[in-house]
């Protein structure tokens, strides 16, 4: 059997597509990759993965500004059909050019393979829902989708939200499956669509058991509570504004490490001035997870800037519950979910500026508990993995009238 996969991303920021590839090589699956290149600081990390999955024939499409003029204009006809979709109904394949300017790259790319034969068309991110659509019927294959984030409630573009909303609610229920990576998500989308559409199923966003085996234990110097944050970068609205200024207080008792790419402008305002923070370069996905063992609690810190930030179970929280971290979490209803069923691993909290302090108090009073029970935390989560939760997809894949 044979599986294309489509990503409007690369693979370095598109780690959920990366396990999913990597399911599908390691289960006896040859696999097609159609995604993207970025000249950033993504780029080292993408040709490393690159060779990670050397059995997948991997179509990498420049995302770049060069050459300049098929890009200007790609941008200007994205920004028509956006302005467009207020004014009058369009068909599906100018709605997804609307959402990304990229799905018209994906399709121009899917027509090249047009002599391959292909079981499952499976997409993952906008940008790549109405190829994964136009692939399926190209070869004549079931088409999948994996709804990782909700992305008709990301960023602050109407035009794009819109169109996004339109074009999901419009193709999800004609997919052979699609997976959710929260189940808040998945309820949005029934209420979306108005009916749940052929086997949507939650496949939460769980790692490789192997990732969290024999973690450094680390040690506190001078007793302090080391807080971790990481993400692809480090940036404003990402709840750190909130959190930052507090620690300020509890500088020789609270050490935080912020591990990504981190942002001039940022830097200058809220790090450089602060030496009880500490910066680490972004790291490979199982470098990132070892580090972890040397930290007490993870922050999972949305600052509920959009409606997707309220309704998703991002990267990092589920890092820092397999790694056995204590987990402090925005109140999200999301991360409220999450810790109702995991209350041993962690603590919701608002965001306002008073309540984080609060927060801050109870850790300290708290930390020797906390440092005591991770391997408690560590073993309790060992019982979620993505090579159990990945079993979902590996079912639907086999059965091919699904």
């Amino acid at each position: 059997m044979k599986i294309l996969f489509i990503s409007s991303l690369n693979l370095a920021t598109n780690p959920r597509f990366v396990k999913e590839i990597k399911l599908a090589l390691a289960n006896g699956f040859s696999a097609d990759v159609i995604c993207f290149e970025f000249n950033n600081w993504s780029n080292a990390f993408n040709q490393q993965i690159k060779k990670d999955i050397g059995h997948a024939n991997i179509y990498s499409i420049p995302a770049g500004r060069k050459p300049f003029l098929p890009w200007a204009v790609s941008v200007f006809w994205e920004k028509c059909y956006r302005l467009a979709g207020f004014l009058f109904p369009m068909p599906l394949s100018l709605q997804s050019k609307g959402v990304s300017r990229r799905s018209g790259l994906l399709v121009k790319q899917i027509k090249k393979l047009k002599q391959q034969q292909y079981n499952w068309v499976i997409g993952h991110n906008p940008g790549a829902l109405y190829p994964v659509y136009f692939g399926a019927k190209n070869f004549n294959a079931q088409a999948a989708f994996d709804v990782e984030d909700y992305h008709p409630g990301e960023g602050n573009n109407p035009g794009e939200q819109r169109l996004t909303k339109l074009l999901m609610n419009e193709l999800l229920p004609k997919l052979d499956y699609v997976s959710f990576a929260s189940p808040l998500m998945k309820k949005k989308h029934i209420e979306d669509c108005g009916k749940e559409g052929k086997n949507w199923t939650v496949v939460l966003n769980f790692f490789a058991a192997d990732d969290f085996k024999k973690l450094p234990t680390g040690t506190n110097n001078n007793d302090l509570l080391k807080l971790v944050w990481f993400s692809q970068n480090i940036n404003y609205k990402r709840g750190l504004e909130q959190v930052i200024p507090a620690l300020d207080a509890y500088k020789d008792k609270i050490e935080l490490t912020l591990i990504g790419n981190m942002k001039e402008e940022f830097y200058k305002e809220y790090v450089a001035p602060r030496p009880h923070i500490k910066i680490i370069p972004p790291q490979e996905q199982k470098a990132l997870h070892h580090l972890m063992g040397n930290f007490d609690i993870g922050l999972a810190i949305e600052p509920g800037k959009d409606k997707n930030n309220f309704i998703a179970l991002a990267n990092k929280l589920i890092t820092y519950f397999q790694s056995g971290l204590y987990i402090l979490a925005s109140d999200t209803p999301a991360h409220i979910d999450f810790l109702n069923t995991f209350p041993q691993h962690g603590m919701a909290v608002n965001l306002e500026k008073e309540n984080v302090p609060s927060a801050l108090n109870k850790l300290l009073l708290s930390a020797k508990e906390i440092q005591e029970n991770k391997n408690t935390r560590m073993a309790a989560s060992a019982a979620y993995s993505w090579e159990k939760e990945s079993e979902k997809l590996l079912q639907l894949w086999k059965n091919t009238s699904a």
